[in-house]
Parts: C-alpha cells; sequence; structure tokens
C-alpha cells in the first residue's frame, strides 16, 4: 500500500434509524469517519431521465484499515466525496492483512 496516492479527503457516514414527528422511520446520516483515500474511477456511464442527462460514476475508494471498519457494510454507511454521495456496493478487504480497504462507491442521484 503505498500512502503517497492517498490525496483525497473522503467521509464515511453512518445511518441511524429513528422516527419522525408523523410516527416514519428514517435515516439519520452522522460523520462517523473522516480519511485521505487513493480515488479511481472504476466505470462511468451516461443516461436520460426526464430529458436530462445524468451521470452515474462508479468510484473505487482505498483507505488505510483501522479497527472502526471492522463492521463497515454496504447497508449502513456511504461515502461523501467533494459534495457529492456515494452508496457503498462493495467492502473488500485487501489480501485480508488488514492493512487496507477497498471500497466501491456508485454516486447518488439527488
Amino acid at each position: 500500500m503505498e500512502v503517497g496516492t492517498m490525496r483525497s479527503r473522503i467521509a464515511i457516514q453512518k445511518a441511524t434509524p429513528s422516527v419522525d414527528e408523523v410516527g416514519n422511520h428514517i435515516n439519520a446520516w452522522a460523520d462517523f469517519h473522516s480519511c485521505f483515500a487513493a480515488v479511481n474511477l472504476v466505470s462511468g456511464k451516461e443516461y436520460a431521465v426526464a430529458g436530462q442527462i445524468q451521470n452515474g460514476d462508479t468510484l473505487q475508494f482505498v483507505i488505510r484499515w483501522c479497527e472502526k471498519f471492522r463492521d463497515l457494510n454496504t447497508t449502513q454507511y456511504r461515502i461523501v466525496f467533494q459534495g457529492d454521495l456515494y452508496n457503498i456496493i462493495s467492502v473488500d478487504e485487501v489480501l485480508f492483512r488488514r492493512e487496507s480497504l477497498k471500497l466501491i462507491g456508485e454516486r447518488v442521484r439527488r
């Protein structure tokens, strides 16, 4: 793992379920951890929604492993990178050495 390539600041957020004043169940997102990552484009695509062209980028984030990430999963966590939200679609502990994690994130259309 080459730490010098980790130049991009990302924030990992965790969803905590809560209930609003009407009784609806919603996820409240809170910052869980902020760190530097090596970010690469995995794939990009364009598609039309309501007559507008939308981008659907998939990025790979490589971060250093720490004990906080032991329970990191694809359903309760997401990534904030350069003001965009990315749903985590894959978590890979590289070679199971507890040195780095490879996260694949797909940009959320807002």
